[in-house]
């Protein structure tokens, strides 16, 4: 969590640390990335950078929750428009979400973030963590639509639903590296939607 020094930074010079934030972590894994390059490209003191947060980890958590937090936001008010209809707010979600994801300012990001591995460190997260997204979205679902019996249950759906997300992305990227091999962004979201059909649905034919 950032310290009060950066919080009560003038905005301009704030947006300027998390651009050279952003920068960082979009171009390098969190191994490659530097505290040095960030404040180069900020224009600030190392000890400045002191000031604002503890480490590279609280800075890259903080950077990581920002982005997650506009992205729990948008999947909860999907949801309320919905009324609480689980499944059709995620396809919705999922949908729009591809499309930033793979194509958005932050792509770069998540190619890196994905290739790295580096979607583990986002266990510490404070704020944006999986585990407040499914806490609200437990509440504000519409559990008569659903065979749940409990939250537990209603989590393990969540992390199945997630996975098939994260799956078709890290499956758009891979494919990018290879470059032989390509898949459109349209076709993505049609895979994933699909799946997340399935999982609504099954796939056993019924006679």
């Amino acid at each position: 969590m950032p310290k009060d020094t950066f919080f009560n930074l003038a905005l301009p010079k704030k947006a300027r640390l998390f651009a050279a934030i952003s920068h960082e972590f979009s171009t390098k894994s969190f191994d490659d990335s530097a505290i040095s390059e960030i404040i180069e490209s900020a224009g600030i003191p190392r000890g400045s950078f002191y000031q604002y947060f503890d480490d590279k980890l609280d800075c890259y958590l903080y950077f990581v929750g920002q982005i997650q937090k506009e992205r729990n936001e948008l999947y909860l008010t999907i949801l309320k428009k919905t009324d609480g209809d689980l499944f059709e707010a995620s396809k919705q979600f999922f949908a729009s979400n591809i499309m930033d994801v793979l194509e958005g300012s932050h792509s770069k990001f998540y190619q890196t973030m994905i290739e790295a591995h580096d979607f583990r460190l986002q266990k510490s997260l404070g704020h944006g963590n999986i585990h407040q997204l499914t806490q609200e979205l437990y509440e504000q679902t519409n559990l008569s639509l659903l065979r749940i019996k409990s939250f537990e249950e209603f989590s393990d759906l969540v992390s199945l639903m997630l996975s098939i997300f994260f799956k078709s992305v890290g499956n758009y990227f891979h494919l990018q590296r290879k470059k032989e091999d390509s898949i459109s962004v349209i076709a993505v979201q049609e895979k994933c939607l699909k799946m997340l059909s399935w999982l609504q649905y099954g796939v056993t034919k019924i006679n």
